[in-house]
């Protein structure tokens, strides 16, 4: 009688993490596209504004800051420490442009990922910023520190019509490489475009269409309302997956503490706080 093969697995540890990671949607992993405080409580909106995290969710948008900074940032999704993301950015203004850079990392036991975004931001006019960002990111597990990694790119552009409205574009991966492009990353191509109006001297509003050739049109949307020079609420809503969101920015001298809430409806609320020092 022939005994039945048997398999063995050289790294099984490896499928316990990898398959918690599975089950949540993409966003959630900071390897290709993770939001700052500003940008997550506008319902994902970034491709019209100058904010902390240009380095990695708005390249044009480094050709229109005026300080340089650096920023400290932690994510819990669904308010589980295990899927917790920790990120560091920073932005340094060369009078006609700027150049940024952010690294997020977060990690299971056996499992980290992370991620790295150079990127440079131009002043091509008075009203046209400019710019581009390389990606790398990997993800590593006990036995092997660089076991999936990847590249990839991103451009942008902002365009000024006048002192009210901003027209943002961004090409997000139109080309990429990945190792393993099995594990949950997302790597699709995305077009993001979008404008934002002031109104009121005090109020800002957001609308974009992130366009996904696989997952169709998303619509992110938000709104910013000054108080006073130290204090911005804002509020936001995305279409797929659901979100609500909200969130306060509370400025002090050259200090900045920026806290947000997403609401997914299909999965619950993640919090997300951050700090910047800029001068």
């Amino acid at each position: 009688m022939i005994s039945p093969t048997r398999l063995t697995l050289k790294r099984p540890g490896i499928l316990i993490p990898v398959f918690f990671l599975s089950l949540f949607q993409t966003n959630v992993t900071c390897q290709v596209q993770w939001q700052g405080a500003a940008s997550s409580a506008l319902g994902g909106s970034s491709v019209c504004s100058q904010g902390y995290w240009c380095a990695n969710q708005n390249q044009a948008g480094l050709g229109g800051i005026e300080h340089s900074s650096v920023s400290l940032q932690h994510s819990r999704p669904y308010l589980l420490k295990e899927l917790g993301c920790s990120a560091f950015s920073a932005q340094f203004s060369t009078g006609t442009g700027a150049l940024g850079i952010a690294l997020a990392t977060q990690g299971l036991e056996g499992l980290r990922q992370s991620s790295l975004w150079l990127s440079y931001g131009l002043q091509v006019h008075s009203k046209i910023n400019a710019g581009m960002g390389i990606h790398t990111w990997n993800t590593s597990i006990s036995e092997q520190y660089i076991f999936a990694p990847g590249i990839s790119f991103a451009l942008g552009l902002q365009v000024r019509i006048n002192e009210q409205w901003i027209i943002g574009m961004r090409l997000l991966q139109p080309v990429a490489w990945t190792a393993h492009p099995a594990l949950p990353i997302e790597q699709e191509m995305t077009i993001q475009t979008g404008i934002s109006c002031s109104f009121l001297k005090t109020a800002h509003i957001y609308t974009e269409l992130h366009i996904k050739p696989e997952l169709g049109i998303i619509l992110c949307s938000g709104l910013e309302w000054t108080l006073n020079s130290r204090i911005n609420l804002r509020t936001g809503f995305c279409s797929r997956p659901c979100i609500f969101s909200w969130g306060i920015s509370l400025k002090s001298k050259r200090w900045v503490t920026e806290f947000s809430f997403q609401y997914r409806t299909d999965s619950g609320i993640s919090p997300l706080s951050s700090l910047t020092h800029e001068w």
